[in-house]
């Protein structure tokens, strides 16, 4: 497995980009815990032309603004097939299944990762995602896996 081929890396956001807990204010309002060392990360990425894609089965307006205070593009909430997700960036991107990686953490993600060359897990990911990882973080979702797959992908030990 050769991450350094990858061209889109696709993120889930909850447990992968976030430490997987929802903290709920006195409104309702959803919030979320990002980590830095993951936003430098995904800049990396970018600024070296690698895409980035967010896709979650929430749609909260904290993973909005994060997108957008890091330069992200493809962004798609409230996603309820994950691998129609995918072929759709595929086909937005013209970035082909083979340069393209899913990192997830729970089952809603499966078919999200099947549909790519590259499915990443997050160390603390359910043991059924885990299974078909070409590759398992050290770090957990939301204290830097993210940071360290972009360190992977862009040749950085």
């Amino acid at each position: 497995m050769d991450l350094t081929k990858l061209r889109l890396l696709i993120l889930d956001v909850d447990g992968v980009l976030t430490d997987g807990h929802l903290y709920y204010g006195e409104n309702g309002e959803i919030f979320k815990r990002f980590h830095v060392h993951d936003g430098h990360g995904i800049k990396a990425l970018m600024k070296a032309g690698i895409q980035v894609a967010l896709v979650s089965s929430r749609q909260t307006a904290s993973v909005a603004a994060r997108a957008k205070e890091l330069g992200i593009k493809w962004v798609m909430q409230g996603a309820s097939d994950k691998s129609e997700n995918v072929r759709q960036l595929i086909a937005e991107t013209g970035i082909a299944a083979d340069y393209t990686a899913f990192m997830g953490d729970d089952v809603v993600d499966l078919p999200g990762m099947s549909a790519c060359k590259f499915p990443i897990a997050v160390a603390n990911a359910r043991p059924e995602v885990k299974k078909i990882a070409c590759y398992v973080t050290h770090a957990a979702g939301g204290y830097g896996a993210v940071r360290e797959v972009a360190d992977l992908i862009l040749g950085i030990e």
